[in-house]
């Protein structure tokens, strides 16, 4: 084909069916890079008819834009594959925080408790020793009573 056809000219090609094709890319390692026309109805009702829009490239070209189309795809996948062990990531860092924040709210809790009872503690201990100190004077009263 002519290196002159406008893109409008390219673009109103019909094929078989009488409809407007549409221009797609090949990617086989001969001819990768090189543009053709397609049938543009969906898979099972188009017609069998595609032409070549663009001269074949050279052979060393055609070769580079196939690998680089392999390496895009394979960089694709590695990515696609990433945000999923992300997403997987995520998932599981998102309930170990949950499952920590249950277990400090419970350390919390046990800890006021805590606080709690040692309070209770501490006031029976004074108490403790408050009612041991009476006895000890009471004693010692009855004693130096008794003693007079």
């Amino acid at each position: 084909m002519s290196q002159d056809l406008s893109v409008s000219s390219l673009s109103m090609v019909k094929c078989q069916c009488g409809i407007v094709t549409r221009i797609f890319t090949a990617f086989t390692p001969t001819n990768a890079g090189r543009h053709f026309y397609k049938c543009s109805k969906p898979n099972g009702y188009k017609c069998d008819y595609w032409k070549w829009v663009d001269e074949p490239l050279h052979p060393r070209v055609a070769n580079l834009i196939h690998n680089l189309k392999k390496e895009n795809d394979y960089l694709h996948r590695e990515k696609k594959g990433l945000e999923m062990r992300i997403a997987d990531l995520e998932k599981y860092l998102a309930s170990e925080i949950e499952e920590n924040c249950q277990r400090l709210d419970e350390i919390i809790i046990l800890k006021s408790e805590e606080v709690v009872v040692d309070k209770s503690k501490n006031f029976f201990y004074k108490m403790w020793i408050v009612i041991a100190m009476l006895w000890c004077c009471f004693a010692a009263f009855i004693t130096f009573w008794v003693m007079k």
